[in-house]
């Protein structure tokens, strides 16, 4: 099991008011990197609530480097490309967003997840599921909003989280508690959520779907068991058609691109766009995966065809 635990302290309500940072990150389950830094956030303020909260003043980062040093020398390198968790997560990903748009920096590609929505689903009877209450019932002794405490104790939900369900993978425990992973990604964000979305129903056939209308599948050895995500109009054959030739096939057609997509189909307008920079967020998502090392192959019109054909 792999993944980083994080989580932000900030100065004022300003969310780019970084003051401190935590981060633990597992692989395969052990610890293998710890690391805290205070920050001296750009406008040095920090509210009296604050300061009420985590104990950090001005005066403990006033010879502290910002957050953009940091960033470049230390801590991207720690998250990038990575699973990152955080509890409570639309807002420590939110504090991110912001400070990286304060200093104008990219952001970085990686996917999150929420470990008080994990709790949610698999604890359900708790009722409470900040980190106190969770450390309560789990046992876990750390000092509330010290940034690194906190993130080890994300990490210990998480990792019991996963014993909980018998699994030994993030991935796996998206699937059994059913949650959605959120990215970033360097021109914008999707947020993590605590339920996955359905898929529409004419965008989820499934095999047996077609033999049911038809009774006329006859496998093929390029599409059989296959996923196939279609993005922008097809010239030569309507989309409903196009898919009931791979559900023919023996493969199956879905609206979303993700790890299990075998095939992104891109219709002729979409492709010639693509020539000029222009890319639907289907492609996007799975240029990103293939950057990740997933077997997604990007097709165009033509090459379907030629599958359909071989």
């Amino acid at each position: 099991m792999n993944f980083v635990a994080i989580d932000f302290e900030t100065a004022n309500s300003s969310r780019s008011s970084v003051c401190s940072i935590g981060l633990v990150e597992y692989q395969n389950g052990r610890l293998i990197d710890e690391y805290y830094q205070l920050v001296k956030p750009k406008q040095n303020y920090f509210h009296s609530i604050n300061i009420g909260i985590h104990g950090i003043t001005e005066n403990d980062v006033k010879d502290e480097k910002e957050f953009d040093q940091l960033w470049q020398e230390e801590i991207k390198q720690r998250v990038e490309g990575k699973l990152v968790v955080a509890h409570n997560a639309s807002f420590d990903m939110s504090v991110l967003r912001k400070v990286l748009d304060e200093y104008q920096l990219p952001y970085p590609d990686l996917t999150y997840n929420c470990t008080v929505n994990i709790a949610k689903k698999t604890w359900p009877h708790l009722g409470r599921f900040n980190l106190d209450a969770l450390s309560n019932f789990l046992n876990i002794s750390f000092e509330h909003h010290h940034a690194l405490e906190d993130a080890h104790a994300c990490a210990i939900v998480l990792l019991q989280a996963c014993e909980h369900h018998d699994i030994t993978s993030v991935q796996d425990l998206e699937e059994r508690t059913r949650t959605e992973n959120g990215r970033l990604f360097k021109t914008g964000y999707q947020p993590a959520r605590a339920s996955k979305r359905k898929r529409k129903e004419s965008r989820s056939r499934s095999v047996r779907d077609y033999v049911a209308a038809s009774s006329e599948v006859v496998p093929s050895q390029t599409l059989f068991n296959k996923s196939v995500v279609f993005t922008g109009a097809l010239e030569n054959l309507r989309r409903k058609d196009a898919e009931e030739k791979v559900l023919k096939g023996g493969g199956y057609c879905l609206d979303t691109v993700d790890t299990k997509t075998n095939y992104v189909v891109i219709g002729n307008k979409a492709y010639s766009k693509m020539k000029d920079g222009e890319k639907s967020s289907k492609l996007k998502q799975a240029e990103w995966l293939k950057a990740k090392g997933y077997p997604i192959e990007i097709i165009s019109e033509q090459q379907f065809f030629s599958l359909l054909n071989s």
